[in-house]
């Protein structure tokens, strides 16, 4: 599936539904509950919320464990902690509060005092699936809402210094690639050197806003605009000063993927779904 029909799936799915082969089902996106936003950058400070489901995940991943390998001695411990954070769930969103099973808990440490196996597994297995009935209904929307970009607030210098909006800034980039193959498809050298530059330089100050999600992080701009770009787009230079065309054309098509599309790729879907699920935030 390449990004068009990704994209176009996505779109899909904001508006009712997405309907069937045979025109009478649709499938409807339910938004999560508004108390669930606290729990997640940037009203919280960090992904509360997210850093409680990996803490499930693991504790019901140790029980599993030694459940299944008669590890009893860690049982009560992982147990413990399984029961703090799966009550958290229903004290951060009330509106959870029916959909999470509190009753399994003292049964799931009953059998599990009683070395019995089968029912600690089974049990376990009861809690996991209030889980994943729940993960069914709202983790894509979840994902797209609070763990997707938003660039809103975010602001790129231009070629003359001035700050300009995310939005913009990506429309000045496809302006500078398309100079270019509009210059050299018309032999206009000059042209085609004086784009190359332009293109060079916003994704330089482009690559100043990754810090503004990424932070510390110097893997994601490095992938994208490290390194291997910065050779691509110096060759670029060499071979439209050489004036070979066909080179420059096809070395123009392959930043424009290794660049644009790679972070679009990454970046761009969820956005366009986010925006769409919720366009006034």
């Amino acid at each position: 599936m390449n990004y068009n029909s990704i994209f176009l799936f996505f779109f899909l799915m904001t508006g009712a539904g997405i309907a069937s082969a045979n025109g009478t089902d649709s499938v409807n996106l339910e938004m999560p509950p508004s108390s669930l936003e606290q729990w997640y950058k940037p009203v919280s400070k960090r992904h509360v919320w997210l850093h409680t489901m990996f803490a499930l995940r693991r504790e019901m991943q140790a029980i599993g464990e030694y459940a299944e390998q008669g590890g009893w001695a860690k049982m009560d411990k992982w147990i413990s902690r399984l029961e703090k954070d799966y009550g958290k769930i229903a004290e951060m969103v009330p509106e959870w509060e029916d959909e999470i099973k509190l009753r399994l808990l003292p049964e799931l440490k009953m059998f599990a005092e009683k070395k019995d196996a089968y029912r600690t597994a089974k049990t376990l297995k009861m809690i996991q699936r209030t889980c994943d009935d729940c993960h069914h209904s709202y983790q894509p929307i979840v994902t797209a809402i609070y763990r997707s970009p938003h660039y809103g607030d975010i602001k790129v210098k231009n070629l003359n210094g001035d700050e300009q909006s995310y939005e913009d800034s990506m429309e000045a980039l496809s302006t500078s690639v398309n100079q270019i193959l509009i210059a050299l498809d018309d032999g206009y050298k000059s042209k085609a050197l004086a784009a190359r530059q332009n293109l060079t330089d916003q994704l330089q100050n482009l690559g100043g806003s990754c810090r503004h999600c990424h932070e510390k992080e110097r893997y994601p701009h490095e992938r994208i605009l490290g390194k291997a770009t910065k050779q691509k787009l110096d060759a670029l230079e060499s071979r439209i000063s050489e004036g070979r065309v066909k080179e420059s054309q096809q070395l123009t098509g392959e930043i424009a993927v290794s660049v644009c599309a790679r972070c679009h790729n990454i970046h761009r879907i969820v956005n366009d779904l986010r925006n769409a699920l919720v366009p006034d935030r």
